[in-house]
């Protein structure tokens, strides 16, 4: 698996450097109480204290700004730059400018970027290099002072209740959203032949661990049937006084007892350790073990209830491979009973015990495979059924949760430029973060997957690792989760994104997680079509040359306009653009010219709209814009900016920069026209204007006299 890109510093480098920054931020604190940037201090010391600050700020700046960067970093950081603008304050004091309003301004930004220690730290810095101020002058002037370490405090108090009261207000709005998006019905678009959800979450709880469990259970309960059935043979084969199998489990170094035949002194259950003859003899040479007439071993054997006097016992190793997986016991009472020629047998009944162990982790394993296989089928059929992103992402999601006692997980989801991804669907206590985008340089669980990883990546213990990160978003926190299993979503060679699951610790077993990879895997393809089809869509209803809406798309978005505006009784504006002396600019320079004038009005246009503003080209040299809840007045401004954006804008073309004006016609709904055909006739009338006009201008249809009605038709 590759790593992700090392950090510039060692962890512990950065550490002491910021432990030794946070240092020298204090010794110049100490410095700054006795004002040595005042009028009465020598220049040389002056300049030495301004270099010093300087030094501090951008070294601090350097250490705050890598990856991995701890406390004391960025508290030195914050520590120097309130030094400064104090140092700033220092020297402007003489001039009767006061510096409590940057310093209010410094705290309030900290309070703002972040936590709550580094902003009231900030502030305690503050409050002190005022007292200091105070302090110069005797504490004459201690109101302002007071008034300053008072104030910064609550400064800070204050905003952090504003932000958690937004963080509330903003939490509360996405899990809504997310309840929204992601409901019950988000899954009611399979169709055709997929599988029902009942038959899909079967499926998955048989691959569960409980349903491993229960499959063991019976699987366990035949082979203990057929131990004790080869055990009963054994004893009348070998005339034995007792026959016991007992089971090697390492783990808990101990020899259980599976099965019996013999007298009623036997013990049901019982435990030997496998330090202890005979296990230990045979666990260690890996071979028989027999002895007789040894009364301190054979009259004390612990799977009798009470004493019994046995006189002879062989222990046979049943071997699985090159693994002893119990152990055959045989006894007689007389000694010297069990004779070498009747080793074999022995040895043949635990080959048969070896044989059924072997066929019953076969048929384990195929039920296993089968169960894996159909619930992958089951799975993969739903989600290759599904026809948008979010339904796709929730049953990979459910998918996981059926499988593993998953607490918390994200289908993170990157960007064109992968620079960053952002939280699409989650379950659990990532509910909170859902939309929030992260980029792929931070030090995030989820940002290391997408940048490195192209196999699933299981992490059983994340407090133990070496490298401690949030799982999903910076300001999550640590001690979500102990467990963390992490796929990438690829297809095609590409990472589409990954999904990002965590739990207690043991929580994703192997099956889990190969089931799961193998549906991240279905899920990312299936993503990828999902894509493919949204931008052939999108490419349906945008310009080949600006990539604006076209003609066909405008239509039914000032239609849309038109029918949302009269319903919830809004507001909007229609904005027609046409290029001046476009036809000229082709017959001169040409019609690639004129493209690349076209391209650089939509260029223009991109930064000047609002998210809910739409822009199309209307046809030829022709464009229009809906401005969303905007009146004439808005519509003016906006307009105007996108003229005078245009007349300062430059169309370079082969070497040649040329000069490209528009004019503009601007109507607004429902004054200028209450349906499609009358408001586009009215901005197209402006339009007409501008152009008469003298271009290069913005005219409003209000401005304008009202048409002329169309006079009675005449009778044939």
């Amino acid at each position: 698996m590759k790593k992700g890109t090392a950090p510039i510093l060692d962890t512990r480098v950065r550490w002491r450097a910021g432990q030794v920054a946070l240092t020298l931020a204090g010794l110049m604190t100490l410095a700054a109480l006795f004002r040595p940037l005042g009028a009465a201090t020598p220049p040389r010391l002056r300049l030495a204290v301004t270099l010093v600050l300087g030094l501090g700020v951008a070294g601090a700046a350097l250490l705050a700004s890598l990856r991995g960067r701890g406390q004391a970093a960025q508290f030195a950081f914050y520590a120097f730059l309130t030094l400064s603008v104090d140092g700033l304050g220092q020297v402007l004091a003489p001039l009767g400018f006061p510096v409590w309003p940057l310093m209010a301004l410094l705290v309030a930004s900290v309070a703002i970027a972040e936590a709550l220690p580094i902003a009231l730290g900030v502030a305690g810095l503050a409050s002190l290099l005022a007292v200091g101020e105070a302090a110069v002058s005797s504490f004459t002037e201690w109101k302002p002072a007071l008034a300053s370490a008072v104030g910064y405090g609550a400064l800070v108090l204050a905003v952090n209740r504003a932000l958690l009261g937004e963080k509330r207000r903003l939490d509360s709005t996405r899990e809504e959203l997310a309840r929204l998006k992601h409901g019950i019905g988000s899954l009611d678009e399979v169709g055709g032949p997929a599988a029902s959800p009942t038959l899909v979450t079967m499926t998955l709880r048989q691959v569960s661990e409980d349903g491993r469990r229960a499959r063991r259970v019976d699987r366990l309960g035949e082979l203990d049937e057929e131990l004790g059935r080869l055990v009963r043979v054994a004893r009348q084969a070998l005339k034995a006084h007792a026959v016991l199998y007992f089971a090697v489990e390492r783990e808990r170094e101990a020899a259980s007892l599976r099965a019996t035949d013999g007298p009623k002194s036997l013990a049901p259950q019982v435990s030997v350790p496998l330090g202890q003859d005979p296990f230990a003899f045979v666990l260690e040479r890996k071979q028989s073990f027999y002895v007789t007439d040894y009364k301190r071993l054979l009259w004390e054997l612990p799977w009798y209830r009470g004493q019994v006097k046995v006189g002879s016992l062989l222990a046979v190793p049943v071997r699985a491979g090159d693994a002893i997986v119990g152990v055959l016991v045989a006894d007689r009472l007389e000694a010297q009973s069990i004779t070498e020629d009747e080793w074999p047998l022995a040895e043949a009944f635990a080959a048969l015990m070896a044989e059924a162990h072997q066929r019953t982790r076969a048929s384990e394993s195929r039920e296993e495979l089968g169960a894996e296989f159909k619930a992958v089928y089951e799975v993969s059929r739903t989600i290759a059924a599904l026809k948008d992103s979010a339904p796709v992402q929730m049953r990979l999601l459910e998918a996981a949760r059926e499988l593993a006692p998953v607490e918390g997980g994200a289908v993170v989801t990157l960007d064109e430029k992968r620079a960053c991804y952002r939280l699409e669907s989650v379950i659990g206590w990532p509910t909170e973060f859902v939309g929030r985008e992260v980029g792929t340089s931070e030090r995030t669980w989820a940002a290391w997957i997408l940048r490195s990883a192209e196999e699933p990546y299981l992490l059983d213990d994340v407090s133990g690792h070496r490298d401690r990160m949030p799982f999903l978003v910076l300001d999550e926190g640590f001690g979500r989760a102990e467990s963390l299993l992490a796929v990438p979503l690829r297809a095609r060679n590409r990472t589409l994104g990954a999904v990002v699951l965590t739990g207690r610790r043991g929580a994703f077993d192997a099956t889990a997680n190969r089931v799961i990879g193998i549906l991240a895997n279905q899920a990312a393809a299936t993503l990828l079509v999902i894509q493919a089809k949204d931008q052939a869509t999108e490419k349906a209803v945008r310009d080949g040359l600006t990539n604006l809406y076209n003609r066909r798309e405008f239509n039914q978005m000032l239609k849309a306009f038109v029918s949302r505006a009269d319903r919830e009784q809004g507001r909007f504006a229609l904005v027609l653009l046409d290029i001046d002396h476009f036809k000229k600019l082709n017959d001169t320079f040409g019609h690639p010219a004129g493209d690349e004038a076209l391209r650089n009005v939509a260029r223009v246009l991109e930064p000047l709209l609002r998210a809910g503003d739409q822009a199309a080209r209307y046809g030829g040299e022709e464009f229009a814009l809906i401005l969303s809840g905007t009146d004439e007045a808005g519509a003016l401004r906006t307009a105007e900016r996108v003229r005078a954006a245009l007349e300062k804008s430059q169309v370079i073309f082969e070497g040649a920069r040329l000069s490209v004006t528009a004019s503009l016609g601007v109507a607004v709904w429902p004054a200028d026209g209450k349906d499609e055909a009358a408001i586009l006739a009215a901005a197209d009338r402006a339009l007409y204007a501008a152009k008469e006009g003298g271009r290069n201008r913005v005219v409003a249809a209000s401005t304008l006299p009202a048409p002329a009605a169309p006079g009675p038709e005449s009778k044939t």
